[in-house]
Formats: structure tokens, C-alpha cells, sequence
């Protein structure tokens, strides 16, 4: 409990400091990175060639890797337009240094003055060569400077740090195989709470995962500091239980100076999330073999690196869904009716389209082409083909779909107020009402793992069982753990191949960004559903994404190529989208 003092204290800090903000984000010429930084995004991946991705800095930011480092917002010119300019100026500059692949090493006790100075003395050659390959930004450039000397006097010299930026030294990949701890049994079972509170987290450019000291949060013992007032501290050594109750909304404010500058990584339970962008880890650590009970099916994974395959790399514990929710079933067809009849007079249209088949014995139509041939056989003395009718059949159905929903932990998030977990799960549901009419043969599935030792695939409604008895079940199904992808779709794979049909379509419903608690992040875990996908072409097997969060363009072009994935955030979207789909594979079939 707070004492009057303090509840005043914390009252009129908080007017204050919001105030401040809203004052700052009021100003009509500011330009937000986060309104522009798809533009800014592509166009580092267009200049650089490589995967660019843009996180808010703390400051006036820098490169590290493949992450460029911009300001959140700027307003220094009194124009939206110049201050458009100066991210644009900031982008291409990151891009032309990282380019040089300069080499510097600060030390691990450096200081911001020491990283801005660094970043100043190599900008000569990389305002160069900017210049030479984009005149117009000299004129940018000028521009900031005049600004920036502005705000000068003889006591404060010039400020060149957010044209420069900052100078950021890259992770090399280190590969340390271990055995990855901090991993608990819950990760084998879904949650049953859903998160309740989501907090947005301040920039933050560098992160160090630690090791948790179990001991130390076993023998930790409560202490109280007096005259604090709704304050959040960096970590500084001691460990506290992880309990996962829903605090978050009681420390808003205090969490809004928090500089989370180190983190664990855990799979407890949580019922809150304070969601923050930051590079991955590139120190990430590759679990090593262990021994496990239960039966699993071994599967191969693309290092990309040395372009070749880690063999029996990953272990697939396949289950069955046994929970059902029945509820969940009857809700989501209440909630959607209107949404399920258009959608079922939209899929019976394509599905009973007649299509044209050509140099028939019998037909509505003659076929030209066929009585060209029938002409020239004439006269040429050749026996005629007497197929020269062109006739509208309805084509035999013969195709296998296979639903691949992600259940890891990211999907208790939220996409445009939608839970993704549950847009993935009415719109299973609703789409396979739909392909049970149409007698479609279909399975749903879902999927999560715990580092390549336990990828556990947990189907909800198999290629030969009822719809009947399936529906029940995947309301039931829970997000938990990690996000590795790669592996969900080989054993997709490996099922559809002993369907009997020609075409079969894999149609992963996820938010795009594979990951695991072992080393999954970034390049090579993209280059890994690459390569998962090419292996589904080369056995004629087609793949379809649909991610359910905006962050997802920046992955699924990379995994799935143009015109084979969309973005969408909620059911109605996606059904309309899976009506597309239906079509394009109909008329493949």
C-alpha cells in the first residue's frame, strides 16, 4: 500500500510525464518510424540485398547485422516532408556503411561518446560514395547540418549524432552445442489461461540473455525499499520466482522508463506480455542430443551456412487431440452463420463449375482446333480423329488438404484485437464445415516444439476420421511453445504423401516468423522452411500461407515467394482469402 504522499507523488509524476508526450506527439510535422518503416524497409533490403529489418532506437541508433537502428519519431525540420527526408537519409546511409563492412572494435566497456565518435570519423567515405549513387541526399544532408548547428552555441557544440548515428559492433553466430536449460515440462501441454494484458515495451537495441540461477530464486528472500514510488528496476542480480500472475496493468507506468536491457528466456505460464521489438540473438545457443522415451519420427534440417542438411536432426512426437470443446464448436457457427452461408454459396459456385473438355466423341460445341486437324487429315489422305466436340463435365475430385495451424505461444497475441489462436481455430472450423459438404478429404493439425529434441505435432482431425467426432475437438486446442516450422511441414509432408490423390496443398496458418528455444532465429530458420518447401515442390506438393500479424511481410516473402502467402488479421478476411485459394486449387485439379 502506498502512503498519501507517495499516491500523490506518483499521481502528479504521471500527469506530468504524459503530458510531456502528448505535447511532443501533437506537433502536425512529425514524421513516426512507425508509419513509414515498411517504405524504409524495403528500400534497405532493395539497396543492401539482404534481409533489413527496422527496430526503434533508443537514441539516434545505428546498424548491427541485418538490423537498422532509427529514431521513433522526428520533427526537427518544420515540415513533414523534410522530416521524411532525414529517414530516408538515415536508411541509405546505414545501408552505404554496412556495405563497407567496416571493422572496429569498441570493447566491451565503451561508452556512447567513444560509439558516436567512431561512427563521425568513418562517415567522410561512406558521404562519398551516398552521394555518388544518390545525389539527391547531399542536399539532405546539408540541410541537416544547418539544423543541427542551429541549436548550437559556443558552450554546446554541434550535435552530428542523428546524422552519423551511433557505432554498433555486429554478433558474430557463435554455435555452442549443450543442453539448453530454463525449459520446463509445461511446454508438453497447453495453457489453459489466455494472456489478459499486453504492455507495448520501450526501444531497446542490444539485449543479453541470462542464465537463470535456480538456487538463487529458491533461496530468495523478500525485502522492502521504502520511498519508491511505482518504479521498475534493471536487473541487477538478484532472481525472483517466476509466477506468471497478471501484474502488468498495476505497473504501466513505472514500466515506461524500463530499459530491458537483459532477459531470460523461460516457458513459464504468463497472463501478461510486455511486448518488445529487439534484434535476435545471434549467440543463441544449439541444443545437443538427448535422450527421449516416446515415439517420434526423425527428420532432416537445412543449415544454410554450409549448405547441407543436418541428418536426423529433429525429433516429431506425433499426438491426437483427445480434449474437445464442444461449445467452442456451436459459438463459432453461431457467431459466423452469415459469414458460413455466404461462404458456402461462394465455394458451392466454384466448386460446381463446369469446365471445358476438349476433342470429346460428344459435346455441346464443336472444338476448332480439333476440326483443323479433322481438315487437314482430309485432305492429306489420314484417317480424321472423330473427337471434335468440345463438352462442359464437371471434373472428378481429387485432392488432399491439409491445415497447418501454429500453436505456439505467439499465437495468444492479438492482430486487430483478434486472438490469433482463435482466429486460426473458427476459421478451421468454418472452412471445414464447408469441405466436409463438399466431401473434400482434409486433416487440421497444429503444432509446437521445444527445441529440435520434442517438435510435437498434434492432429485434430485425421485425412480418414469424421468430421463428426473432429469438429468437437479444435476449440480445445491451446497455444503452446515454440515455432519451428521447418519440421511441422516435412512431416506434413510425409503425411500427405500416403494420401492417393494427385493434387495435395499444405496450408500453413501461422504469423510468419519461425522460432525456438534453441538456435531457430532469424536466417536460419527462414532458410530452413525454404528449404522444407522446396522439398514439398519437388514431390508435388503445394504450399499456401496465411499469416494472422502485420510483421509477417517482412518473413513470408523471404519463406514462401510472391502470390503464395497473404496477411490477414481476422476470420472474415481469411475465409474470403480461403475462397480464393479454393478456387486456384480447383482449378489445378
Amino acid at each position: 500500500m502506498f502512503e498519501p504522499d507517495e499516491f500523490i507523488f506518483a499521481k502528479v509524476a504521471k500527469f506530468l510525464k504524459h503530458r510531456k508526450k502528448s505535447a511532443r506527439e501533437a506537433i502536425a510535422h512529425t514524421v513516426k518510424l512507425c508509419e513509414i518503416k515498411p517504405r524504409l524497409t524495403l528500400m534497405a533490403r532493395a539497396v543492401t540485398g539482404h534481409p533489413i529489418e527496422i527496430f526503434e532506437a533508443e537514441q539516434e541508433g545505428g546498424y548491427k547485422n541485418n538490423a537498422f537502428f532509427l529514431p521513433e519519431r522526428f520533427s526537427g525540420f518544420d515540415t513533414s516532408e523534410k522530416n521524411l527526408g532525414f529517414y530516408i537519409f538515415r536508411t541509405l546511409y546505414l545501408s552505404i556503411q554496412k556495405s563497407f563492412q567496416l571493422n572496429y572494435e569498441l570493447g566491451e566497456e565503451h561508452t556512447l561518446e567513444e560509439a558516436r565518435k567512431v561512427s563521425e570519423e568513418n562517415s567522410e567515405k561512406v558521404l562519398k560514395e551516398i552521394f555518388s549513387q544518390f545525389p539527391g541526399t547531399e542536399t539532405i544532408y546539408a540541410e541537416l547540418k544547418l539544423l543541427f548547428e542551429e541549436n548550437a552555441s559556443e558552450k554546446n557544440l554541434p550535435d552530428y549524432s542523428f546524422i552519423y548515428g551511433k557505432w554498433m559492433e555486429n554478433s558474430p553466430e557463435t554455435v555452442k552445442k549443450k543442453v539448453l536449460e530454463n525449459i520446463s515440462e509445461k511446454v508438453k501441454i497447453a495453457i489453459e489461461e489466455e494472456i489478459n494484458t499486453i504492455l507495448k515495451a520501450n526501444a531497446v537495441e542490444e539485449i543479453k540473455s541470462i542464465e537463470v540461477d535456480k538456487k538463487a530464486q529458491e533461496d530468495y528472500v523478500l525485502t522492502h525499499n521504502f520511498e519508491k514510488a511505482e518504479t521498475a528496476e534493471e536487473w541487477e542480480g538478484g532472481w525472483r520466482d517466476f509466477d506468471g500472475d497478471d501484474e502488468l496493468d498495476d505497473h504501466a507506468n513505472a514500466l515506461e522508463d524500463l530499459n530491458m536491457k537483459q532477459t531470460v528466456r523461460v516457458d513459464d505460464p504468463t497472463h501478461s506480455i510486455y511486448q518488445a521489438e529487439f534484434i535476435e540473438n545471434t549467440t543463441i545457443s544449439e541444443s545437443a542430443e538427448l535422450e527421449t522415451s516416446g515415439h517420434h519420427i526423425l527428420y532432416d534440417e537445412w543449415d544454410y551456412s554450409k549448405r547441407t542438411y543436418k541428418a536426423d536432426f529433429c525429433k516429431v512426437f506425433p499426438q491426437t487431440q483427445t480434449e474437445t470443446d464442444f461449445d467452442y464448436y456451436k459459438n463459432t457457427l453461431r457467431q459466423h452463420a452469415s459469414t458460413l452461408m455466404g461462404l458456402r454459396k461462394m465455394l458451392t459456385s466454384v466448386n460446381n463449375k463446369y469446365q471445358q473438355q476438349r476433342r470429346q466423341l460428344q459435346g455441346e460445341e464443336f472444338d476448332l482446333d480439333a476440326l483443323t486437324d479433322l481438315y487437314v487429315d482430309v485432305h492429306s489422305g489420314h484417317t480424321p480423329s472423330e473427337n471434335i466436340y468440345l463438352s462442359k463435365r464437371k471434373k472428378e475430385k481429387d485432392l488432399s488438404i491439409l491445415m497447418l495451424l501454429d500453436s505456439s505461444l505467439s499465437s495468444d497475441g492479438y492482430a486487430a484485437d483478434n486472438r490469433v489462436i482463435d482466429v486460426e481455430k473458427q476459421v478451421s472450423i468454418i472452412f471445414g464445415e464447408i469441405l466436409e459438404e463438399f466431401n473434400v478429404d482434409f486433416s487440421i493439425a497444429g503444432f509446437y516444439s521445444k527445441t529440435r529434441n520434442h517438435s510435437t505435432y498434434l492432429t485434430l482431425k485425421d485425412f480418414d476420421e469424421q468430421w463428426q467426432k473432429a469438429k468437437k475437438k479444435v476449440g480445445a486446442l491451446q497455444p503452446s511453445g515454440y515455432t519451428r516450422i521447418g519440421t511441422a511441414l516435412r512431416h506434413s509432408g510425409a503425411l500427405l504423401d500416403k494420401r492417393d490423390t494427385k493434387n495435395k496443398w499444405v496450408i500453413l496458418i501461422s504469423d510468419g516468423k519461425p522460432n525456438d528455444y534453441d538456435k531457430y532465429e532469424g536466417k536460419y530458420g527462414i532458410n530452413d522452411v525454404k528449404q522444407a518447401l522446396r522439398e514439398l515442390n519437388q514431390r508435388n506438393i503445394n504450399s499456401y500461407a496465411l499469416a494472422i500479424e502485420a510483421q509477417a511481410k517482412y518473413y513470408l516473402p523471404q519463406m514462401f515467394g510472391q502470390n503464395h502467402f497473404q496477411i490477414l488479421t481476422t476470420p472474415v478476411e481469411l475465409l474470403q482469402s480461403l475462397v480464393k485459394l479454393y478456387d486456384k486449387i480447383k482449378h489445378q485439379s
